[in-house]
């Protein structure tokens, strides 16, 4: 029988040292353990500033008591989403508050200060410490480790072991000359896109017949399925593989059943239950239809005399086929919701602000003289404001709205001595809606991004965001930045360019967008543009 036990060991302000230990076990015999050394033997800290620092038992929050009845049937954080948590637990506890580590997690502080969000991220060290899927590292070490062999992925792996990994795919998936040379056949894909869309959309209302936002998935898994297999599934035809159909709902199951059973309070620890084994069977189904679609990928590589470019399946099984086929397996999982969210987001804000939208299409005319001409690293250099644009979206609707650290050294955050082991969230999202921080912050200005005027109407007003470089952190920061950040930034430029070159976009409900909020915000509800052709004499 599969055993799965966590064991938090926290030092006192005195300690010597503090370490997180978690066993992995069949039948009480340890199989694996990854303990993450978070100090050295050295005294504790001393220093003046640590001594000033009002003690860590005086941070604001509630007790573990108190924390479960919020879950409880009338409690305030009963049917809140991560989004609606974090701002209640805000009105009540102030900027920064901390939450009782329960159920083998440990306590987490969260923090709504810039400052501290710097002290945090400057002190992480080479191997920095980000435990949330705790499930996906059960799901892969232990329920199925015929697939995965021991490697748990970027996303769930710590220390040396996620260093080994990180540093293989890093110069893959993050020098911008590998990710770019995907640039043709990714216009092309989203070429496609515009070609399905004009077979959707009634030529007199210049609505859509399907649902928009499913049909965006279906262009994030195509292009991200390129990327990563070099392989086309066909998903923009009249035919696309059911298989991607079933993916991308498998996925939007993982995502609510990752916010139950690792963001809030479970007992999956010490007990499977039924939730949990249906989250188990999701994550069966997504590692079975990746899986198939890998396999299907492996059997037409090494035939690349033409001297095609190979995708990143085929440069990581160069190195190290256990990390291939994991790292690919996460690409697929996270490249569908992930980027359509973004990409979604960002049309929604140049819809609600058409003026901006011509100002943008004025620099993609620039580009694409005519709706035939194909993208290429030369005219793609210059487009600041479709850049600005990108950013001032995920400002106001990031995917996630916290990074989360767990730190290896005693820090003073806000004020308060928080010691090493202790979980820390930093609420940038809330930070990015702040007029503290960004001037007019509800409003969608790409120009505060910008660095110079590029017209007469088009003048950069760095002035509206923060100088503050840590409030804005859309990617995260530090050796944990997003692995996926420049494909992600590629496929979304190359989408909207196409977009927006082909169209005037519009939204058409009467309120604004929703979200649902789970590990990521996903646009929900009422989703409906109108898109008219733009006339290419204009």
């Amino acid at each position: 029988m599969w055993k799965y036990s966590n064991k938090i060991i926290y030092r006192n302000v005195s300690g010597n040292q503090l370490w997180l230990d978690r066993n992995l076990s069949i039948s009480g015999t340890l199989s694996q353990q990854t303990q993450l050394e978070l100090a050295d033997t050295a005294t504790p800290r001393i220093d003046e500033k640590w001594q000033q620092a009002r003690p860590y038992g005086e941070i604001p929050g509630p007790s573990p008591l108190r924390m479960l009845s919020f879950f409880m049937p009338g409690g305030a954080l009963r049917n809140t989403n991560l989004i609606q948590m974090n701002r209640v637990m805000r009105e009540m506890y102030g900027d920064i508050y901390c939450i009782p580590g329960m159920m083998g997690k440990p306590n987490v502080v969260f923090t709504y200060n810039p400052e501290d969000f710097e002290m945090t991220y400057r002190n992480e060290g080479v191997w920095p410490i980000r435990i949330g899927l705790e499930s996906l590292n059960y799901y892969r070490k232990v329920h199925r480790p015929d697939v995965f062999k021991g490697v748990g992925g970027l996303a769930s792996d710590q220390g040396q072991e996620w260093a080994d990994i990180r540093n293989k795919v890093n110069p893959v998936l993050m020098k911008v000359q590998n990710v770019r040379q995907n640039l043709p056949q990714l216009d092309q894909i989203s070429k496609e896109f515009i070609d399905k869309l004009e077979t959707q959309r009634n030529p007199e209302s210049h609505t859509l017949t399907t649902d928009f936002h499913n049909e965006l998935k279906m262009w994030a898994f195509e292009s991200i399925s390129f990327v990563a297999l070099n392989t086309r599934m066909g998903l923009l035809s009249d035919n696309p593989d059911p298989n991607a159909d079933r993916l991308a709902k498998h996925m939007g199951d993982f995502f609510n059943y990752s916010f139950q059973f690792d963001v809030q309070p479970s007992i999956w620890t010490v007990y499977k239950t039924a939730g949990f084994k249906k989250f188990l069977k999701t994550y069966d189904n997504i590692t079975d239809i990746t899986s198939n679609y890998i396999e299907t990928a492996m059997k037409g590589f090494g035939n690349n005399e033409d001297g095609k470019t190979k995708c990143v399946l085929e440069q990581l099984l160069e190195l190290n086929k256990k990390v291939a086929v994991t790292m690919v397996m996460d690409m697929l999982m996270a490249g569908i919701d992930t980027t359509s969210s973004a990409c979604l987001t960002i049309l929604y804000h140049l819809a609600r602000n058409p003026s901006k939208q011509e100002k943008l299409r004025r620099e993609l005319l620039r580009i694409l003289p005519t709706p035939k001409d194909s993208l290429t690293d030369q005219n793609t250099k210059n487009m600041p404001y479709l850049r600005a644009c990108i950013k001032e979206g995920l400002r106001i609707t990031s995917i996630t709205p916290g990074n989360f650290r767990i730190t290896p050294k005693d820090l003073v955050l806000s004020g308060y001595q928080v010691p090493r082991g202790t979980g820390v969230l930093m609420g940038v999202l809330e930070l990015s809606n702040d007029d503290n921080y960004f001037a007019q912050s509800s409003e969608f200005i790409p120009e505060r991004w910008l660095k110079t005027d590029l017209a007469p109407d088009i003048q950069a007003c760095p002035a509206a965001r923060t100088r503050n470089p840590f409030v804005y952190l859309p990617f995260g920061f530090g050796p944990r930045t997003c692995i996926g950040k420049r494909i992600a930034e590629l496929e979304i430029e190359t989408l909207l360019v196409r977009l927006l070159r082909s169209y005037k976009v519009s939204w058409l409900p009467e309120t604004p967008i929703d979200y649902e909020s789970t590990i990521i915000l996903s646009p929900c509800g009422d989703i409906r543009f109108k898109l008219e052709p733009v006339d290419d004499s204009m």
